[in-house]
Order: C-alpha cells, then sequence, then structure tokens
C-alpha cells in the first residue's frame, strides 16, 4: 500500500493550520511567562541589592556608634584603673612604712632584750663556774691524794 503524495502536503505529512495556530500559540504562551519570570527574578535582585545596600549602610552607622561609645568607656574605664591602682600604691606604701617603723621597734627591743638576758646569763655562767671550782677543790680535799703504794685491783 503506497499512499500517493500531493503537493500541497509537506513530504506526506498532513498538519492543518489549527494544530500549527495551538503549538506557535503555546510557544508564544510558553515564552511570555518565561520571560515574565526573568523580569520578575531581574527585579527582585534589584530591590534586594537596595535592601542590601540600605541595611549595610545603617549596621556601618550602628557599628560606628557602637565603636566610638565603646572607646568612650574604655577610656572612662582606663582613667577609673589609674586612679584606684594610684590610691592602692599610696595605701600600701604607707602600710609598708608603718609596719617596717614597728618591726624596727620590736626588734630594737627584742635585741635589747636578748642583750639582756645574755648579759644576765654570762653572769650566772661565771658565778657556776666558781662555784664548780670550789665544789672541785672541797671534794678533792676531802678524798686526799691517792696512795701511792697501794696497788690497783
Amino acid at each position: 500500500m503506497t499512499f500517493g503524495i500531493r503537493r500541497s502536503q509537506n513530504g506526506g505529512v498532513y498538519v492543518s493550520v489549527e494544530t500549527l495556530t495551538t503549538i506557535i500559540g503555546i510557544v508564544g504562551v510558553l515564552a511570555s511567562f518565561a520571560s515574565a519570570f526573568a523580569w520578575l527574578i531581574r527585579r527582585m535582585d534589584a530591590r534586594f541589592d537596595s535592601f542590601d545596600a540600605k541595611f549595610g549602610a545603617r549596621i556601618d552607622g550602628v557599628e560606628t556608634k557602637l565603636g566610638a561609645r565603646i572607646d568612650g568607656v574604655e577610656t572612662k574605664l582606663e582613667a577609673r584603673i589609674d586612679a584606684v591602682e594610684a590610691r592602692l600604691t599610696e595605701r600600701i606604701d604607707g602600710i609598708e612604712t608603718r609596719l617596717t617603723e614597728r618591726i624596727d621597734g620590736v626588734e630594737t627591743r627584742l635585741t635589747e632584750r636578748i642583750d639582756g638576758v645574755e648579759t644576765q646569763l654570762t653572769a650566772r655562767m661565771t658565778a657556776v663556774e666558781r662555784e664548780l671550782v670550789e665544789v672541785k677543790i672541797a671534794i678533792a680535799r676531802l678524798e686526799g691524794p691517792p696512795p701511792r703504794l697501794v696497788p690497783v685491783r
């Protein structure tokens, strides 16, 4: 079975005008949807860029203000800390001076007392030595000299 081809037909395939119109219409609608979507995306990008610029400017402003405030607080704290450090140093130096004076006084008194005790001990020791010598002499007199002719057993 062979089909005859007419010149009005395109290679033996027949497409009606309605079908062609429908296909071209669908392609046109799809193209318009694609272009509308592209326009929407471009418009949203522009809005996001402007929002980013505004938001970035506000953040930079806040960052600058916060930096200035933090620097001010830091300066005030450093001044207060330096003042407290100076006062504490003065108080510690005063306490150290008073303690040194007290320690020197106590040291002087202890030295005097130790010297007094040492003098008393020296005097007592001298007296004990004299008495000990006298006791040795008395014991030697009582015992007498050892006999020379008596053999030692």
